[in-house]
């Protein structure tokens, strides 16, 4: 399954592209946040998760080896009715669109702190940016309504790039005549760590009372406010210590492989989205 690191380089890449979902999505730090929900209670990312959910719960997909989560389904279930509630169109401006709420930037929180222990760094800098806005402490109906929103449809997007690159390794699978085993399983997730730890990554989820409230009010499942803030923290690390080989070996798939889907992730996702809203 793709990783976390893969999961935000994704979201990262759509955020910035400007397509129709950079052009749908207000709460960006519910979006990105919504990317790492499905995994949240598997119980494997995140400790301290003492109820699991079965993973063919949580990516709504059937038990087997290479799993494809029905993207199709999670969207009929919870995304469309939402935003048909909420009168969302692609297209259409959502009100807040001019002003979204963002994801954290590492790269901006590390200089933020290195500024107090080296002041003599930034005697002549521009002041300290603090990654916050005022929307983050707003937790009415409203304000909820529309971030659970950007949370859900992180979450499908999540579920649409995990169907994508689950078809694709089996089909590369059955084009090299192999066949699902234990071999295989290490040997492909060793290569998905490698391409993920590659990636550049710098959008972190910050927590907020706003997303503490999104994430409760999950249609498919509540999301508790510690499983939360423990999914933030191990999201943190993984974007903190991303810095594997920039020109990673691998065992069972190929370069080709990994640039491929991954962009047609990206282009899959804005696809749907234009086609479905």
């Amino acid at each position: 399954m793709p990783s976390w690191n893969i999961h935000i380089a994704q979201t990262e890449r759509l955020l910035n592209r400007g397509g129709v979902v950079a052009q749908t999505v207000v709460d960006r730090n519910a979006f990105l946040f919504g990317n790492l929900v499905p995994d949240i209670y598997v119980g494997y990312m995140v400790p301290g998760i003492e109820h699991p959910i079965a993973y063919r719960v949580t990516h709504v997909a059937r038990p087997e080896h290479i799993p494809k989560p029905r993207e199709w389904e999670f969207w009929d279930t919870y995304v469309a009715p939402l935003a048909q509630r909420l009168g969302i169109s692609a297209g259409t401006p959502r009100e807040g669109a001019d002003q979204p709420i963002p994801v954290a930037l590492l790269s901006v929180e590390q200089d933020y702190v290195s500024r107090l222990h080296y002041p003599q760094r930034y005697a002549e800098a521009e002041p300290p940016v603090w990654q916050a806005c005022a929307a983050d402490e707003d937790t009415s109906p409203e304000a909820v309504d529309a971030s659970r929103f950007d949370l859900v449809l992180g979450a499908w997007s999540h579920l649409v790039a995990d169907n994508l690159w689950n078809t694709r390794v089996n089909e590369f699978l059955e084009a090299h005549g192999g066949r699902p085993s234990e071999s295989f399983r290490i040997k492909k997730q060793g290569d998905f760590d490698r391409f993920g730890k590659a990636l550049p990554l710098d959008m972190v989820p910050r927590a907020t009372k706003r997303l503490i409230a999104a994430a409760a009010a999950f249609p498919q499942y509540p999301i508790e406010e510690q499983p939360t803030l423990f999914s933030i923290g191990v999201a943190h690390e993984t974007v903190r210590t991303n810095h594997g080989d920039q020109n990673p070996r691998y065992e069972l798939l190929t370069t080709d492989f990994f640039e491929h889907v991954f962009a047609e992730a990206l282009d899959r996702t804005e696809e749907l989205l234009a086609e479905r809203l």
